[in-house]
């Protein structure tokens, strides 16, 4: 699972988290913030958090997708065409080949 997905799953736990940091670092520091600025403190940490993890995924995609695996080694394959991911899927597999037919249409009132 990314971890963007992870990060917007325990969304309310990391946002919860911060408010806390930054109230004990008051505490620590012997300063005191006010509801809007603790408020807007943990809505940008956590919004650079999110920026962050959607990064890392993205160019993680990215260099999964771009290496190149030669025929001897024994890494899983990945093959995308038009949107849809095979994940773990040779490029020459069966599985990657799959089309659906429609049944063809015969005429109910034929004689």
């Amino acid at each position: 699972m990314p971890i963007s997905d992870i990060l917007a799953a325990n969304l309310t736990t990391v946002y919860l988290t911060v408010i806390a940091a930054i109230k004990g670092y008051a505490h620590l520091s012997g300063r005191s913030y006010g509801g809007v600025a603790v408020l807007l403190l943990s809505t940008t940490v956590v919004g650079a958090l999110l920026v962050v993890a959607l990064t890392w995924d993205v160019s993680r995609k990215v260099v999964t997708c771009a290496s190149v695996t030669r025929g001897d080694d024994d890494v899983a394959h990945e093959m995308c065409r038009g949107g849809i991911c095979w994940h773990g899927v040779a490029v020459k597999s069966p599985a990657s080949q799959v089309r659906f037919r429609l049944p063809q249409r015969h005429a109910l009132n034929r004689q």
